[in-house]
């Protein structure tokens, strides 16, 4: 297995947005940065519902995306220079989230028994109560 390389060691060609203005510049990683708030879930979000469908469970690039930037004529090793990582396939759960918390049955009996002492009415118990006397 390669070691992994230091992401400082790399130098990154940046291609200027009006090439008829600017010339390509080559900048070293720690020369590059992206503005606080450009990156969102909100649009991370945007680009998976634009580029990705799923496929079987599977998350992939739409055809119009790989053939609009060309991506059938790359591999991981021209985005990524380090090996392609190998995931473990583990099948689905079939539950959704956690199942509720139940009090204990003693707490259960204990807030019963509150309830149903003299002292402690319920409020509908007192507007209902309350509703009686005025109807009489």
């Amino acid at each position: 297995k390669k070691a992994i390389i230091d992401p400082s060691l790399f130098k990154y060609k940046v291609q200027p947005i009006k090439k008829h203005l600017y010339e390509p510049v080559i900048v070293k990683a720690s020369q590059l940065s992206r503005r606080k708030h450009l990156f969102s879930r909100d649009r991370l979000k945007l680009f998976l519902k634009q580029h990705c469908e799923p496929h079987d469970g599977v998350i992939k690039a739409k055809a119009t995306s790989i053939e609009k930037y060309n991506l059938a004529e790359q591999n991981f090793s021209y985005f990524f220079p380090d090996e392609p990582p190998t995931f473990i396939f583990s099948p689905a759960s079939r539950r959704r989230g956690r199942p509720p918390k139940r009090a204990s049955a003693s707490l259960e009996d204990n807030i019963t028994a509150k309830q149903n002492t003299p002292g402690h009415k319920s409020k509908v118990s007192r507007e209902r109560a309350r509703f009686q006397k005025q109807k009489d």
